[in-house]
């Protein structure tokens, strides 16, 4: 299931949440998009060469076009206001890349742009799992046998039989250390575990000495309540409330959604909503990632969002934390760092960051494509085929 095109925004002067609709893809919503308090009218304007620049170009383009952080970009080349960064683009893009604009890549933000302008931002029956369930059983149906539960301590080369020798433990036998041999390893961790796995094999020592590329992180709250949602509309809410209202101790909220209202299947069980609330690492560190701070901060955020809900959302027995997660290394850094995730079609799978590997090992994920979810499987996708002609030619 889809979340409607556009965006609500919570604005500083307002009580409601604005409306941002894209006109291209609903076209009954243009005067919504015109008379919309989020942006003025030149701002507004101004959003047509934008949109114009990334549908007309591919995505080969857009990634060759000059790069500067988006910040530069959105103020310099396309004039856009302050007012209207901070209520629109701020919350919206820094929600995906998890990091300020000046902090990320131009290209990225016009490759997203082009995504969300032509495609639809979706959930998927049965909740996120099915995602990994769909990739497992395909693979499993195939004759592929899949190990959980299973930590890589280390990665050897076995020169005497050309092979590769893992030593593997359980995470709940950690006395259950075995080896695994096999004549071809795919690497797809995030670049933390891929650079401890590399730089202890014979002959890729140097990668120890390569920087290491940031991580950025993130925090989302769950809570579980009675139906109806606050809002029935599939959408994406953001924190438009400015800069100084949003990813701080008092307003930890970048941006919330509804998955049960977005898609019924999976995400909660009849009669009951989820709320789902991301919060970027300022607001989470400012609580020093204590549970119950943020708890409160958080629903009396919602509670002025949605006066209408406030005393629901205040009553933890109503309003159901379910649970919060910190994600510390959700995604690399992807702008102007050594390594930088911003490689439309992904690095070549046989070297880490120019350093080429030992014939039989390919390395894949986010950090060697695109900070994305599209960029760690395209990689997936070139370690596996690189992988597979690897193997056909050793057996022959």
């Amino acid at each position: 299931a889809q979340f409607l095109p556009g965006a609500r925004v919570k604005l500083a002067d307002r009580d409601d949440l604005a409306p941002v609709s894209d006109p291209l893809r609903r076209r009954r919503d243009i005067l919504k998009a015109i008379t919309s308090p989020v942006g003025s009218l030149v701002d507004k304007a101004r959003l047509v060469p934008l949109f114009y620049n990334v549908v007309t170009k591919n995505v080969e383009d857009l990634f060759s076009m000059e790069e500067t952080n988006t910040l530069t970009c959105l103020k310099d080349k396309y004039k856009f206001s302050d007012e209207f960064i901070s209520s629109f683009f701020a919350p919206f893009l820094e929600g995906i890349y998890l990091t300020p604009l000046e902090k990320q890549s131009s290209r990225m933000f016009h490759f997203v742009f082009r995504m969300f302008t032509l495609g639809s931002a979706s959930l998927p029956a049965g909740g996120m799992q099915s995602v990994t369930n769909q990739l497992g059983n395909k693979a499993q149906n195939l004759g592929v046998k899949i190990e959980c539960d299973s930590l890589v301590l280390s990665l050897e080369k076995d020169d005497l039989n050309k092979r590769f020798r893992l030593r593997v433990k359980s995470h709940s036998n950690p006395k259950s250390e075995r080896v695994v041999k096999a004549s071809s390893v795919v690497i797809a961790t995030d670049e933390m575990v891929s650079r401890r796995l590399l730089g202890n094999v014979d002959g890729l020592n140097k990668i120890n000495d390569l920087p290491v590329l940031s991580q950025r992180s993130v925090g989302c709250i769950y809570y579980a309540f009675p139906s109806p949602a606050p809002l029935q509309e599939p959408i994406l809410i953001l924190n438009g409330e400015g800069n100084e209202s949003r990813n701080s101790k008092d307003f930890p909220i970048n941006n919330v959604c509804f998955p049960s209202v977005v898609q019924q299947n999976g995400y909660a069980p009849d009669g009951y909503e989820l709320c789902s609330v991301s919060m970027l690492e300022n607001a989470i560190n400012e609580h020093s990632r204590d549970i119950e701070s943020l708890d409160s901060s958080v629903r009396n955020q919602l509670a002025k969002w949605f006066p209408s809900h406030a005393s629901q959302i205040m009553d933890e027995s109503t309003w159901e934390l379910k649970g919060i997660y910190f994600i510390n290394n959700a995604q690399p850094c992807h702008f102007e760092e050594d390594g930088s995730a911003n490689i439309h079609g992904g690095r070549d799978c046989t070297k880490y960051r120019g350093i080429s590997l030992t014939p039989g090992i390919f390395v894949a994920g986010d950090h060697v494509a695109t900070s994305t979810f599209n960029g760690a499987l395209e990689s997936g996708v070139n370690a596996g085929e690189a992988a597979s002609s690897f193997l056909q030619v050793i057996r022959f």
